[in-house]
């Protein structure tokens, strides 16, 4: 088969019409390392600007954002296909905020800090963290949140004082030219910020390269290669995988509005979260009443091009999305599930379109708990106790989000403390990825490190650490010559500062003054001398 650095160009297709949205030019992946080059010489100037001029940058690109939002948009749109409303209002709106968090926060977030020490041998000594840029960041986004999963990176990333080589999917090239276009119009210098596209090889090359750190979200097969490959050269990582979202819906939830939350939850953008909400958990008791409600509301939804108004579903982003839901379906089927609506595709139309699909199980289908569904199928099982749904919801090797649906606000909390997840919404879910403050991870096989809220921003520095004495004309006690005077000091020391006895406490103050006092007078004569 023809490569994409064969062809020479990554070409844009529309998935819900086939056809041609645009092309760009592939990068060879023997040029990524001399691409990493020029963002390190960028790098050098880019870190000493101060940080409100950073900062200002950083604000104009928010305001162009805002006023190219519309055009944003449409491109998310035309190339992966959810609806336009959807790239407006959800992916947009999210992005628009998460340039203004870090602008009005970039201050706090990275002036230097006091750390005042608690220890009495300490207390005087100055002892702050400094923040430095890490270098050139590589950043690899995926397709399905073309705008606003990469912009997680890149923006702390450019605030912290690095540069950074960007590829996008190249199932979205065209967005990734937009962003490009929208920081360097916002004043970043081009050596700042490096694009290249390209496939699967060009991401690997950047993860060989140079750069200083890699930022990776896909799927968990591909982000253990990263993490193998970085680590040959012990190179950090932030990795943001793959997702088998459970949903525990309790017997005294508001099956109406549940029913929604989790009908938008396990289908907007056709399913393709990383956090979509795969595996639903309903108890005995309302899972009857809880399948009719989702099955009328799903009756309602309208499929088809997103670009068309009143489209609530669009497209799978490929082919090969596509045939992988088919797959799985089939698959789930033998099994042992049943489809109790949808499970094909739409042959009638001309994108990679399928329909809104719920299986239904009796038991977990414990060869599911681990695949990553990633399209408009959830499973539906009925639990007996809460327990048991907590069991169900932790049987994954992903831990990435999950949601609990009830009434009764203590016992969602109870619940999402027992999940094993890096986020746990009450009667939501997604937006959670939405709120720039909360810090975005993953435990188990979902991810490693941070984005987003202010871990984000640490992932893009060294945090180091400065200390200084003031007394700089006095040695200290556990410098050379180790004396059986020093010895005595500190064991006496010890004693005063952290035994629990009063008593002996006390006992210890003439053992502290008689053994520090040779070591006082020392550092006196030392003083006159100088």
């Amino acid at each position: 088969m023809t490569s994409l650095f064969e062809k020479k160009h990554v070409v844009s297709v529309n998935p819900a019409t086939r056809q041609r949205v645009g092309e760009v030019a592939a990068t060879p992946a023997a040029r990524v390392e001399e691409i990493v080059r020029l963002a390190r010489e960028g790098f050098d100037a880019w870190k000493t600007r101060p940080l409100v001029q950073r900062a200002g940058i950083m604000k104009r690109a928010q305001q162009l954002l805002l006023d190219r939002s519309e055009s944003f948009a449409e491109l998310i749109t035309l190339e992966m296909g959810r609806p336009f409303t959807e790239s407006l209002s959800v992916e947009l709106e999210a992005s628009v905020d998460l340039i203004g968090y870090y602008a009005a926060r970039s201050r706090k977030f990275l002036s230097e800090r006091r750390l005042p020490l608690h220890n009495v041998f300490f207390m005087r000594r100055k002892s702050l963290i400094h923040y430095q840029p890490l270098g050139v960041m590589g950043i690899i986004s995926p397709w399905n949140w073309s705008l606003l999963i990469p912009l997680g990176s890149i923006v702390p990333a450019l605030f912290a004082g690095n540069s950074i080589v960007f590829k996008p999917s190249e199932l979205t090239p065209l967005v990734g030219e937009k962003i490009q276009e929208l920081f360097l119009d916002a004043g970043v210098p081009e050596s700042v910020f490096q694009l290249i596209q390209g496939d699967g090889h060009v991401g690997a090359a950047l993860v060989r390269s140079g750069a200083d750190k890699v930022f990776f979200t896909g799927s968990t097969d591909v982000g253990q290669k990263v993490m193998e490959t970085a680590a040959r050269n012990l190179k950090p990582v932030v990795l943001e995988m793959g997702g088998s979202d459970p949903a525990i819906v309790c017997a005294d939830a508001d099956l109406e509005i549940t029913a929604a939350g989790i009908l938008w939850g396990a289908f907007n953008n056709c399913g393709q979260n990383c956090n979509s909400i795969e595996r639903v958990y309903v108890h005995a008791s309302v899972y009857p009443s809880f399948l009719e409600l989702m099955t009328r509301k799903i009756s309602h939804l309208q499929v088809g091009n997103g670009m068309e108004p009143g489209v609530d579903i669009g497209p799978l982003a490929s082919e090969a999305q596509l045939h992988k839901i088919e797959k799985l379906v089939h698959k789930a089927v033998k099994d042992g599930a049943h489809i109790h609506c949808g499970g094909n595709p739409f042959r009638d139309m001309e994108g990679y379109f399928f329909q809104p699909t719920i299986l239904t199980t009796e038991e977990p289908l414990i060869s599911f708990h681990d695949e990553e569904l990633f399209g408009p199928l959830v499973m539906v099982t009925p639990f007996q106790d809460e327990e048991e749904a907590v069991r169900f919801a932790n049987q994954s090797a992903f831990g990435l989000a999950a949601s609990v649906w009830t009434r009764n606000r203590k016992n969602g909390l109870r619940l999402a403390r027992q999940i094993e997840s890096g986020t746990v919404m009450i009667n939501d879910a997604v937006v959670s990825f939405g709120m720039t403050e909360a810090g975005w991870t993953g435990v188990k096989k979902s991810g490693i490190g941070w984005v987003h809220g202010e871990k984000g921003l640490d992932e893009m520095v060294n945090m180091q650490y400065i200390n200084h004495d003031p007394q700089f004309r006095m040695q200290k006690i556990w410098w050379f010559p180790y004396t059986p005077s020093v010895s005595g000091a500190m064991k006496a020391g010890m004693h005063f500062l952290f035994h629990r006895n009063w008593w002996k406490k006390l006992r210890a103050i003439p053992k502290v003054l008689r053994c520090f006092a040779p070591y006082l007078l020392l550092n006196s004569r030392r003083k006159e001398k100088l």
